[in-house]
């Protein structure tokens, strides 16, 4: 059975599972990280996130940017709309990136490990990988599964441990602001990718 025959069978499931787990946050956050949390380079992300709706917008994201990226036509998503200097299969590449390394972020600041995490180049990271090769839905899938892994990620974290601080980028940040950059940074893509479409 092929791999996506696998991830196609197993979707509902996890998607349920996410959004049960995940369910709990609304428990564990009910404000948003103040800014000493953060760099306040992070704040355009924060600020578009709701703390009490932060669950429904961390489980139905992937679901948005399916509807608005799989009726898309391979060379729609191959190609630049100016003034962007990414295609749309790169930005979702971006955001396969970010929920990587935002979420290894959370984790180890929320577990209190103290050594510093660097930051990265994201242009580097995009420009590393041929997309135009890729199919858009196995890029979506590969977000999915990340964002439901950290569903499951946050479920199993003390709620004590979402106000650690650690370093990030050479910037103090709390495991929760982590969070809150996770949603938020998906949410400011998918406002632009509207934007490109004019959905």
């Amino acid at each position: 059975m092929r791999l996506t025959q696998i991830l196609a069978l197993n979707k509902q499931h996890l998607v349920a599972v996410s959004q049960i787990y995940f369910l709990d946050l609304l428990m564990k956050f009910n404000s948003a990280p103040p800014l000493g949390e953060y760099h306040q380079f992070y704040g355009k992300y924060i600020s578009l996130v709701d703390p009490e709706k932060l669950p429904v917008e961390f489980t139905n994201q992937p679901v948005e940017l399916r509807k608005l990226l799989i009726p898309l036509s391979d060379a729609e998503v191959n190609c630049l709309h100016e003034p962007y200097t990414w295609t749309l299969k790169q930005v979702v590449g971006h955001l396969i990136d970010c929920e990587r390394i935002f979420s290894h972020r959370l984790n180890r600041i929320a577990v209190g490990d103290p050594t510093p995490i660097p930051g990265i180049d994201q242009n580097k990271y995009v420009a590393a990988i041929d997309y135009s090769a890729i199919p858009m839905p196995h890029l979506l899938e590969e977000f999915e599964h990340l964002r439901i892994a950290n569903s499951l990620l946050c479920n199993r974290l003390p709620t004590a441990s979402m106000t650690n601080m650690g370093i990030a980028s050479d910037n103090p940040v709390s495991a929760r602001a982590n969070l809150f950059i996770l949603a938020g940074h998906v949410r400011y893509h998918l406002e632009i990718i509207k934007k490109r479409l004019n959905a």
